[in-house]
């Protein structure tokens, strides 16, 4: 009983060594690699693994000190992204709902579904949007489960993806080590990332408007 306090002392501390190692790691691949070390990383970040926002800062880290290649990181992290979150969507309709439920629990998994049942394309688009740590990954998954238009899927992800890489690189490029900055330090610019976040899911709901899905949801169970 006495080891519980220490261990719940020590376990933020312990978090945040490990997420400093492997962006450590993922900053010495991706300057030995250059921007095609970025489309590995964006995979990764894709899937049910955490990557701690990994991605964005090392994209942007690219632009910023190459700031005429920008189009070409951005274009690196969109393809990583879109190859990334297909995989994820393929294994959440291999898996099926019951496995997502035994991981998530079937209350959030429901809360999920109803999201994508109500608003369809946008409900894919916006997490592909939001800053980490947003479970992007869960909605992917879902959208597997429960049959959602691969083809609609695929635009979605795609859109998304590609406008939030091209105006980190863009803004990186551009402003440099300010930006980089805000990327390793949310929390002292919350309010900015809330206020980008946010206009970039009203812009997403205005493109595509407030309507309701045409597919027909059909569910994969096996476990």
């Amino acid at each position: 009983m006495a080891l519980l306090p220490i261990t719940d002392r020590w376990t933020p501390l312990l978090l945040a060594i490990f997420q400093q190692r492997r962006r450590s790691s993922s900053f010495l691949l991706v300057r030995h690699l250059g921007g095609i070390g970025l489309v590995p990383l964006a995979i990764l970040d894709s899937s049910i693994i955490p990557t701690f926002g990994s991605l964005d800062l090392l994209t942007a880290w690219l632009a910023a000190h190459n700031p005429e290649l920008w189009i070409y990181y951005a274009a690196m992290s969109t393809l990583g992204a879109v190859i990334g979150s297909y995989l994820t969507y393929r294994m959440g309709h291999k898996m099926g709902a019951n496995w997502i439920a035994n991981k998530i629990g079937e209350k959030r998994e429901q809360q999920l579904y109803h999201a994508i049942e109500r608003w369809g394309f946008g409900a894919i688009i916006v997490p592909t949007l939001a800053p980490p740590p947003f479970p992007t990954s869960w909605f992917f998954l879902v959208a597997g489960a429960f049959g959602y238009t691969a083809k609609k899927f695929f635009s979605a992800v795609l859109l998304g993806r590609t406008a939030r890489y091209m105006l980190i690189t863009a803004v990186a490029a551009h402003y440099g080590r300010s930006f980089l900055r805000l990327l390793r330090h949310p929390e002292q610019y919350l309010l900015i990332s809330l206020l980008i976040t946010g206009i970039l899911i009203l812009i997403a709901f205005l493109l595509i408007g407030r309507r309701r899905p045409s597919w027909q949801p059909h569910t994969t169970t096996e476990s």
